[in-house]
């Protein structure tokens, strides 16, 4: 098992790849959307573009936000692990044990979104909700993806966190 100044350095070096990964979805997003502006046109290009302007501005703002917060919130948590260790540790505990709670109920609103972005695409008969359809399919494999290995990257972390803490 990895020490606890490892397991955190491991999982915050993710978190800021990831913020990183990320934004550069977003501005993919952003390319793809002015792609569909120059070559589609009616109800499925306004739809698909709309959603993938929307996604990509979210995209790049939240992954940038989660890659420059990192580093500030790494000095923080290694500040209070010198100060206090044992309360350090019990305050980063009990907020990952918060993190680790919502992979459930993420992966499951996406999948959710993800029916309702196929029956978009596979019933609804209008131009307009095959665009917003794809829009939405672009967005929910890429958080599917992010929550899946965020989900992989915390169960370790957590793991040191309890040994550290102790009995």
């Amino acid at each position: 098992m990895p020490s606890l100044s490892e397991a955190l350095q491991l999982y915050f070096r993710g978190e800021k790849n990831l913020g990183v990964a990320l934004a550069v979805y977003g501005v993919f997003l952003l390319g793809v959307a002015v792609w569909v502006w120059r070559t589609q046109d009616g109800a499925f290009a306004t739809a698909l573009l709309a959603t993938l302007a929307v996604l990509g501005l979210g995209f790049a703002a939240g992954g940038t936000f989660l890659a420059v917060k990192t580093g500030p919130q790494v000095d923080t948590l290694e500040a209070g692990l010198k100060a206090s260790p044992k309360e350090a540790v019990q305050t980063e505990l009990a907020r990952m044990e918060k993190v680790n709670a919502i992979w459930p109920k993420a992966k499951a609103a996406w999948g959710v979104v993800t029916v309702i972005a196929l029956v978009l695409l596979l019933a609804v008969k209008r131009d307009w909700a095959s665009g917003l359809g794809l829009g939405l399919l672009f967005a929910t494999t890429a958080l599917m993806a992010t929550d899946v290995f965020a989900e992989r990257r915390a169960e370790p972390y957590t793991r040191v966190l309890e040994a550290a803490r102790g009995p």
